[in-house]
């Protein structure tokens, strides 16, 4: 360390000097879209010695000035530069440093290394990093970047080692489970968060189960990874290139970069993952990529680097991958899940970690009140605080004003869209991660993502930076040992041959329930299942245990079965203990029932049931199948009068009027669709004093575009539901057929009774 020099002014272009404290990034004192250069001024008194001026990170382009002379430029936002100080020994100087930010004209976005950020927000110009006065001492030179940045001695034996797809850290099995970060912290409107405001998000990560930060194409302050280690946490590293020019000349200039940057952090161990880059797609050349993991793996010596997260395979571009392991960022609505898992596993392909690089966002309907009340800088339609810039993601300061959610005209559906969504998010998660879990060839995932941001309200931590869930609601499956249930396999036969085909875990008909329950240890575990069953009141309704066996490291395996008689309908919990892992689950048991008095208009067979009788009630997919002498009428649609959306990603659920399945996503994830109805189609199709009324609404959380999944239409003497919900299932790992979907057998008979 050395004298920090703390105290500057600075100059907009105005004329006028402003005192302020380094870090520091310009933020609104001028127009978000100004690239500068801001200049940057203060004096101090040389030492003696020999001695270097470091700067810890300049965004962008730093022109240094001593006593109005110019000694040096420095091009790059995320490496530390020096200015050996030997010409001014013993004076007095005065130092002035111009600073140009990326993303205007002159370093546009894609032409450097910029990260993520300009994406999620904009681009920032400022000194961002510390400045200091370092003196040489003990024979050292006084430019120390190197020696500094560099052990002094290597390690004998090295933290990360690999074992086909197995990772180990210290010699100990080590499951990656990581917290994407796109270092944003608007409150600073740069990436050097104070010590206390890392040590507070890194200890409430580790609370919440993570052993790893994933830096996602931005580069921390040396501080935090010195925080991470004194928490006993690891880190990957991903260097700042997403979307790059494809300008060769352009990319040499950040192939640069990133070696600076690697050199100055190779020293902190607890990197344990490189990636080069992310989702690079198209833009960057394959013999690119391969010289700069050849870079990485020759700088640092680590076992795990890779040179682009996501992959080809994923998003396209030259197929030729480098790197010692696999990386996929799958973001699927949640029935795919396990299917785009499976496509994902190696199968004969060489045996290397699979990692999750990003995924699973789940995005909730965020405080729009309070965010509206504050109106923070980054949400402002003002185009001086929040140009839109290169973002795809613009949609906050177009509804502030206006949306009802937001404004507050409606705070209760306010609320309870809160509320929804976040216990829809904690249900997706806790879903898929057990997936994840029960696959043993996948070595660790990063869930997507921190915190919120104007593109993103899928954090673990919302707007205000409180936590959005507890330790207590993540443990279970984002802890060490997690235990998951095993679907039951029932692969039905369809036009003369098998296709996949699972039975539900949460929804069971009356009769035999069975589940099967796996566990998936980091250290590994040896005990026996004890598992009970308890009832909406609370009372244990069936109990076992299972004989003990020893669940290895980093393996997925099966450590019981249950099977329990239940001929009483209704709401139930499975609790499962084994080995000090506990885990459970909501699950439903249904009747299966006869739908008496309604007709099926199934050609295709795709209800798969025959439960069906004759009546002037219908059944049916088309909506040009509505003949209007129908009393009562269920339509099912998944073609015209519907528009394509995901179920669960993006989205929430307001159920209103006696709507099905009221924040019973165990129920939901069977039928769940991937459409929405089309109003406007609708009612260009059906009689013109139809009148409608909403069930089930869809509002997306990103956009807060609104669209049913459920009405009921009225005319005349007709009552009809309509809806893209699917009581057959077949999506994903959804059950196929009424007869073998319990939760859509419900569906379709509460759907029934909505038309009397």
């Amino acid at each position: 360390m050395g004298d920090r020099i703390k105290n500057w002014r600075v100059d907009y272009g105005d004329g006028e000097s402003h005192e302020i404290s380094v870090p520091h990034a310009w933020r609104l004192d001028v127009d978000v879209r100004f690239e500068g250069p801001v200049v940057y001024s203060t004096s101090f008194q040389v030492p003696r010695e020999l001695s270097v001026l470091r700067f810890d990170g300049v965004s962008y382009e730093a022109v240094v000035s001593i006593d109005g002379e110019a000694v040096a430029t420095h091009r790059g936002i995320w490496d530390a530069f020096e200015i050996p100080l030997t010409a001014w020994a013993g004076r007095k100087v005065e130092v002035s440093v111009a600073v140009t930010k990326n993303g205007g004209e002159r370093f546009p976005v894609k032409d450097v290394a910029s990260g993520f950020l300009p994406y999620v927000y904009h681009s920032f110009g400022g000194i961002w990093g510390l400045v200091e006065v370092r003196v040489a001492g003990g024979g050292r030179e006084a430019s120390s970047l190197e020696s500094d940045f560099t052990p002094h001695a290597p390690r004998l034996t090295p933290r990360v080692s690999v074992d086909g797809s197995l990772i180990y850290v210290d010699n100990e099995p080590f499951y990656v489970r990581g917290l994407l970060h796109w270092g944003w912290y608007p409150e600073l409107g740069h990436h050097n968060a104070p010590e206390e405001t890392i040590r507070r998000e890194v200890r409430e990560a580790k609370k919440l189960g993570f052993n790893l930060v994933k830096f996602c194409l931005w580069v921390p302050p040396h501080k935090y990874l010195e925080i991470l280690e004194e928490e006993g946490m690891q880190a990957w590293l991903e260097l700042p290139l997403w979307d790059p020019s494809s300008d060769l000349a352009r990319l040499a200039e950040i192939s640069e970069e990133i070696e600076r940057i690697v050199r100055q952090y190779r020293h902190h161990d607890n990197i344990i993952i490189w990636t080069v880059g992310c989702e690079l797609s198209h833009a960057t050349p394959a013999e690119y990529r391969s010289y700069l993991v050849d870079l990485v793996r020759n700088l640092t010596g680590s076992p795990l680097v890779k040179d682009n997260s996501g992959g080809a395979e994923m998003y396209g571009g030259d197929l030729r991958e480098f790197g010692d392991f696999y990386d996929y960022h799958p973001y699927c609505d949640t029935p795919f899940y396990p299917l785009v898992l499976d496509s994902l596993l190696p199968g004969a392909r060489g045996k290397e970690p699979i990692l999750l690089g990003e995924f699973n966002d789940a995005d909730v309907h965020r405080d729009l009140v309070k965010v509206h009340e504050e109106m923070p800088y980054w949400a402002s339609a003002m185009p001086e605080m929040n140009a839109k810039g290169v973002r795809w993601q613009y949609d906050l300061p177009g509804l502030l004003a206006t949306n009802p959610l937001a404004t507050g005209d409606e705070y209760e559906r306010h609320q309870r869209l809160m509320s929804s969504t976040r216990s829809k998010a904690l249900f997706m998660r806790k879903t898929v991660h057990e997936w994840v879990r029960a696959r043993d060839p996948i070595s660790g995932y990063v869930i997507t993502g921190w915190r919120d941001t104007p593109i993103s309200s899928a954090g673990f931590f919302d707007d205000w930076d409180r936590p959005r869930f507890s330790p207590e609601e993540c443990l279970g499956w984002n802890g060490p040992d997690v235990l998951f249930l095993l679907p039951t396999r029932r692969p039905p036969w369809v036009d003369g041959g098998n296709r996949p085909g699972w039975l539900d875990s949460y929804n069971h008909f009356t009769g035999q329930v069975f589940f099967k329950v796996g566990i998936h240890s980091e250290s590994g575990l040896e005990g026996g299942l004890v598992w009970r069953i308890l009832d909406t009141d609370g009372s244990t309704v069936a109990r076992g245990a299972e004989g003990r066996l020893f669940a290895g490291p980093l393996e997925a395996f099966q450590v019981g079965q249950i099977s329990w008689d239940c001929q009483i309908p209704g709401s139930y919990e499975l609790q499962a203990e084994f080995a000090g892992a506990t885990n459970s689950w909501r699950f439903y048991v249904e009747s299966k029932p006869e739908f008496k008095g309604w007709a099926l208009e199934d050609p295709r067979y795709k209800l798969g049931t025959k439960a069906f009788g004759t009546g002037s009630n219908r059944v049916f997919f088309h909506i040009a199948e509505l003949r209007g002498d129908e009393d009562r009428a269920v339509a099912i649609l998944d073609g015209v009068g519907t528009k394509p959306v995901p179920f669960w990603r993006e989205a929430g659920y307001e159920f209103l009027r006696g709507a099905p399945f009221a924040e019973e996503w165990e129920r939901l994830l069977a039928v769940s669709g991937d459409r929405a109805l089309d109003m406007e189609i609708l009612a260009a199709i059906l009689p013109k004093e139809a009148k409608y009324e909403i069930l089930i609404n869809r509002v997306d959380v990103r956009t807060y575009h609104e669209a049913p999944v459920m009405v009921r239409a009225t005319w005349g003497g007709v009552k009809a539901v309509l809806t893209t919900l699917r009581p057959h299932g077949g999506l994903g790992v959804q059950p196929s057929g009424l007869d073998r979907n319990p939760a859509g057998c419900a569906l379709m008979t509460k759907m029934m009774e909505l038309t009397s």
